[in-house]
């Protein structure tokens, strides 16, 4: 270049010779200053130029190491949770208590639903709940009577055994004064008579009894047919409500699964949980319904039991007054016969003993009887139990009451900012509809889309650097958290389809989680969908 100057001036000193005079004695003085400046500007030239090719060489070389260790992307977002915050009962809102963007602590009341039908609830509840407490104490005070009544029952049938046991001796000893006592025979004989018209009322009295026993044991029998069918009834609905529950819990398994992949807002993974979580309270309502129905099976078949101990029993009654009249006829028929005075005596008198003995069967079957008391005190006991159930039933219905009420008020579930507010005070609401979401404070982490080429040594707990656009000069400390198992391509709605046509290969990407460390100055700043440039240390 200095070659090309100082021809460019010598043949521009020619060109000036030609059209003037030439100049006498040599060279002008121009001339030689610009030989002088031309000796040192060209070495001046050649150090710069050497300069600028070592400081080039060394940031080459300094790029080319850094390039070694690192690499960089700035295809790259901040991302954060997002908290929908929704009712979970229907409701009027009634006062809502943060504007858009407010910053707000975790427990703060956010809004509140108008409660008075919840309070109405939860005072219904509390009064079932007392009811129910008040028929258990009434049921506990019957076993008690039943208990003690039929005791008392066993006791007297047992006395009523050893007093007719007491009347067979008797009997035996009046077997003895017959043969020794005509008058007593003709006595004898009068009684019988009268005994015969007693003995056939008590025939009608007990034929009578019988068939009230029997009516009973058919109803008895009626009502256990019916707890049956109550159950197969309440079993149907526990069958119904289980394939409710089975689908709505397979509803929300495929929405979770297609919210996990984008494919759904979140808003339908919380409808569906709502539906599998009503589902459920049925399928617990009906199974609850099933044991009610079941005990009153077990109640029945205990009143049929015990119905059939009565017909037994009025059977055994009408036996034994047939028996007594036939012995009371007997006892006539020997008496106006007259024969033998004394054989009749006697046979009045083994008749007597046989009436005795008739007697004592008949107070077995009393014993007999007295001893089902303890069925009866079973189903006091049953009764109590079912009593006892309802109490607990009914504090389940407190409690749900109560959870209810509580559900008016919605609380922040974590620290952060309020966004996208969209509940009015005075709308109607339902449970799953969004009324605003929240951003969690220092939740926020970068999702860097990095090359599959950058991925041959990146791995979890390599450390990053972030810087964000909206931040010049300020770089944020972070390291890798996770790498996604497939490309960003794989989870599209349309992927990709290269089986036909022509195949033009691209360089895929692969979303790669990145984490702040804590404690940094300014992380409180940062915004969901800011664009950022991470670089990971990947040596």
């Amino acid at each position: 270049m200095a070659d090309t100057t100082e021809r460019s001036i010598t043949e521009a000193g020619e060109v000036h010779n030609d059209g003037h005079e030439p100049a006498m004695g040599g060279p002008s003085k121009g001339g030689e200053v610009a030989g002088k400046q031309r000796r040192w500007l060209k070495p001046l030239v050649l150090l710069l130029v050497l300069a600028a090719l070592a400081l080039g060489a060394t940031e080459g070389v300094a790029y080319l190491e850094f390039a070694k260790t690192h690499v960089s992307t700035d295809d790259a977002y901040l991302t954060s949770d997002v908290i929908q915050i929704s009712p979970q009962v229907n409701g009027t809102v009634s006062s809502v208590l943060v504007e858009e963007n407010q910053h707000v602590r975790r427990g703060q009341l956010l809004a509140t639903l108008d409660d008075s039908t919840y309070r109405a609830a939860m005072a219904q509840a509390q009064a079932n709940l007392d009811a129910a407490i008040a028929q258990a104490k009434g049921a506990g005070a019957t076993v008690a009577v039943t208990s003690q009544s039929s005791s008392g029952q066993v006791v007297q049938a047992q006395g009523g055994v050893v007093q007719a046991e007491g009347a067979i001796e008797a009997a035996r000893a009046d077997v003895a004064r017959a043969r020794a006592a005509v008058a007593t025979a003709i006595a004898t004989a009068s009684g019988a008579q009268a005994n015969v018209s007693t003995a056939d009322a008590g025939v009608k009295a007990a034929l009578a009894s019988r068939q009230r026993a029997q009516a009973g044991y058919q109803a008895a029998l009626a009502q256990l047919e019916t707890s049956r069918a109550a159950v197969g009834s309440a079993q149907a609905a526990v069958d119904a409500a289980q394939a409710n529950y089975q689908k709505a819990a397979k509803d929300l398994q495929r929405y979770t699964m297609l919210l996990a992949q984008g494919a759904v807002q979140e808003q339908l993974v919380d409808q569906a949980r709502a539906a599998a979580d009503t589902a459920k309270a049925q399928l617990d309502g009906a199974k609850q319904q099933v044991a009610q129905a079941q005990a009153a099976v077990a109640a029945a078949q205990a009143n049929v039991d015990a119905a059939k101990e009565q017909v037994s029993a009025a059977n055994a009654a009408v036996d034994q007054a047939k028996a007594q009249a036939a012995a009371a006829r007997e006892q006539a028929a020997a008496a106006d016969a007259g024969i033998r005075q004394a054989k009749a005596q006697q046979a009045a008198a083994e008749q007597g003993v046989r009436q005795a003995e008739a007697k004592r069967v008949q107070a077995l079957g009393q014993l007999r009887q007295a001893k089902t008391a303890p069925a009866q005190v079973a189903v006091s006991r049953s009764n109590q139990a079912q009593a006892n159930a309802r109490i607990e039933q009914a504090r389940a219905a407190l409690r749900s009451a109560e959870l209810q009420l509580s559900y008016t008020r919605i609380y922040a579930p974590a620290d952060g900012r309020v966004s996208n507010k969209t509940v009015q005070v005075g709308a109607l609401v339902q449970p799953g509809t969004p009324l605003m979401a929240i951003v969690p404070d220092e939740r926020v982490w970068v999702e860097a889309n990095f090359k599959e080429t950058q991925l041959t040594h990146m791995k979890p707990g390599q450390s990053a650097t972030v810087t964000v656009d909206a931040f010049p000069g300020r770089t944020f400390r972070a390291h890798v958290e996770s790498l996604s198992p497939a490309t960003g391509a794989t989870f599209s709605l349309l992927p990709p389809e290269n089986a036909t046509g022509n195949f033009t290969k691209v360089v895929q990407r692969v979303p790669v989680r990145i984490l702040f460390e804590p404690g940094q100055r300014g992380l409180s700043q940062l915004r969901a969908g800011m664009s950022v440039t991470a670089t990971v240390e990947t040596r």
